[in-house]
């Protein structure tokens, strides 16, 4: 099954900002939040808060949160900085494909991550702070 792949999320409203978002699995905060506590993940449902003005990155169903402070590296998801990640699998920021849409109308780098998407060459579940698929966060 390709990373991209639809999979019906739960949802869950983000203890801090109160809107609802979706779940994501325990392996994605084992990649993402900094040792030692990505060791010591208790086994609960959790969830990925989207929301730009939110400082809760994760937070779990027991009332555990998670900051930007304690992930590892960059939630492009919590930015609105044109140089935020967009795709974590091949390293492409927001200016990259602004750059490309503003200087040729298209962008290359989304057709590339749209063929590596259908060659199942992509890893969003683990290298994406969301767990899901990136191609929904590249502008048009």
């Amino acid at each position: 099954m390709s990373c991209c792949n639809k999979v019906k999320a739960s949802r869950s409203n983000c203890p801090t900002c109160h809107q609802p978002q979706k779940s994501v699995g325990v392996d994605v905060l084992r990649h993402h939040l900094v040792s030692p506590l990505n060791q010591h993940i208790e086994a609960q449902g959790y969830y990925f808060c989207a929301n730009t003005h939110c400082s809760t990155v994760y937070f779990g169903e027991n009332g555990q949160e998670y900051t930007q402070q304690q992930v590892r590296g960059v939630v492009g998801q919590k930015q609105t900085s044109p140089t935020r990640p967009l795709c974590y699998c091949f390293d492409i920021s927001a200016q990259q494909v602004i750059d490309e849409l503003n200087n040729t109308g298209s962008s290359p780098s989304k057709d590339f991550v749209i063929a590596q998407t259908k060659a199942q060459s992509c890893a969003c579940q683990y290298r994406n702070p969301s767990g899901a698929c990136c191609l929904a966060d590249f502008p048009s």
